[in-house]
């Protein structure tokens, strides 16, 4: 593995575990701030993987992050609840979706994305 992967890897965890109450292996924990670059980074990444899954036919852009949790495990997973927004007539003005990212050694994979309509239970 190369150095600075790893490096990557190590602070992204240490960021998260940094945010959230104590004892976060495992069970699916709140991220306490929504706002950080990372939290960001990674929801506008679930949009652009979702758009190209799905070969730009809807092109979404993301509006806000309305909740979020993670997991930590191989790695860690992310659920976040996204506002995005698109050119088709239902999204044009924006639609919840819950989408679920796992980040591994600096590496995103979009596990799923799908409209919802409330919140993180």
């Amino acid at each position: 593995m190369k150095p600075v992967k790893f490096l990557v890897a190590l602070i992204t965890v240490a960021v998260v575990l940094s945010s959230v109450s104590a004892n976060p292996y495992g069970g699916w924990q709140p991220i306490k701030n929504i706002h950080t670059y990372r939290v960001q980074e990674i929801a506008k990444s679930a949009v652009a993987m979702h758009n190209w899954e799905n070969n730009f036919m809807h092109r979404l852009t993301l509006v806000s992050i309305r909740r979020g949790l993670f997991q930590v495990a191989d790695g860690v997973n992310y659920k976040l609840d996204v506002m995005a927004a698109g050119g088709n007539g239902l999204d044009s003005k924006g639609s919840m979706y819950r989408t679920e990212v796992h980040e591994r050694l600096g590496t995103l994979e979009l596990k799923f994305f799908t409209r919802i309509f409330e919140g993180l239970n």
